[in-house]
């Protein structure tokens, strides 16, 4: 029997088949809107926001972009924007590395769904090194969750364009496969699945800006790619290590032994300042500023 015809016509809801709990939980994720760091992080006059290619971008110390840059994509499954703790974590890192931080606010899902968050950091990008804020081998792309598989499917496109790549790409826990499904417990494992699915829509989830593990790895800057030993993420690191190798691209791997999930954004803790060292260490050298600056604020 066929579909009634108002099923026929009306677009599917894509939430339609997930259970009421993760309709909630999604519901609420999706809409949150761009944040600026908690005062605890950054007092006020260090923070501004301003828009680059139309994208909404937090700065983070704008007075030191003509040192340095590391910009950030946050994690959130493509449907959750940027957390405190990711706020923290680029906080840290810019500090300690003596460059500004720009956090970039890409379009989420399910109410931008795949290319948008691709297309609006491009876009983003390109405004930064069009009004030199970027400067070449003065800047770096780094990524958490979600955010590191962005970061690194962005790295792909720019590496195929002949435009200004980053100096180095830094990945925290990066979701860089969408394929299949990630450890962690049942109900993290559904969210992720939920996500996946809404960020993809129709789009094949082997298109390489889905799943970059699967692009094209040989001519990336360098990449430096941190994971904790017990991450949710743990296998898609793995993976893309082993993908970078076969690529022969230049990259240094550190799995955090004993470390949790989300290893560089978890919160205090020594697994958590040693992922961030290896990440403020790789901006520094990748950017040509020496020695990192002391952790304390």
């Amino acid at each position: 029997m066929r579909a009634p015809v108002i099923d026929r016509l009306v677009p599917r809801d894509p939430w339609d088949d997930a259970p009421m709990s993760l309709v909630r939980t999604l519901r609420i994720l999706a809409s949150q809107r761009p944040s600026t760091p908690p005062r605890s992080v950054a007092a006020s006059g260090r923070v501004d926001r301003r828009r680059h290619g139309h994208v909404p971008v937090t700065w983070i110390d704008p007075g030191l972009a003509g040192t340095a840059t590391i910009v950030h994509l946050h994690g959130g499954a493509y449907v959750s924007g940027e957390s405190a703790r990711t706020w923290e974590l680029l906080e840290e890192t810019a500090r300690r590395s003596g460059a500004a931080g720009a956090m970039i606010h890409y379009r989420l899902a399910p109410r931008h769904s795949f290319p948008a968050a691709v297309e609006d950091v491009l876009h983003a990008l390109d405004d930064l090194t069009a009004t030199t804020l970027l400067r070449p081998g003065r800047w770096v792309l780094s990524g958490d969750e979600a955010g590191g598989g962005l970061a690194l499917a962005v790295a792909q496109v720019l590496a195929g364009s002949g435009v200004s790549s980053p100096a180095a790409v830094l990945l925290s826990s990066p979701w860089a496969d969408l394929r299949g499904d990630s450890d962690g417990g049942d109900h993290q494992r559904e969210l992720r699945r939920m996500a996946a699915r809404l960020y993809a829509g129709a789009v094949p989830r082997t298109e390489p800006r889905l799943s970059p593990v699967l692009g094209d790895l040989s001519a990336l800057p360098p990449v430096h790619l941190v994971t904790g030993q017990h991450d949710a993420l743990v296998e898609d690191s793995r993976g893309l290590d082993a993908a970078l190798t076969d690529a022969g691209a230049e990259h240094e791997y550190l799995e955090v032994r004993g470390g949790g999930d989300q290893i560089a954004t978890s919160g205090e803790g020594p697994a958590t300042q040693e992922a961030r060292r290896f990440l403020i260490a790789a901006a520094r050298e990748a950017m040509g500023l020496g020695a990192a600056a002391p952790a304390a604020h």
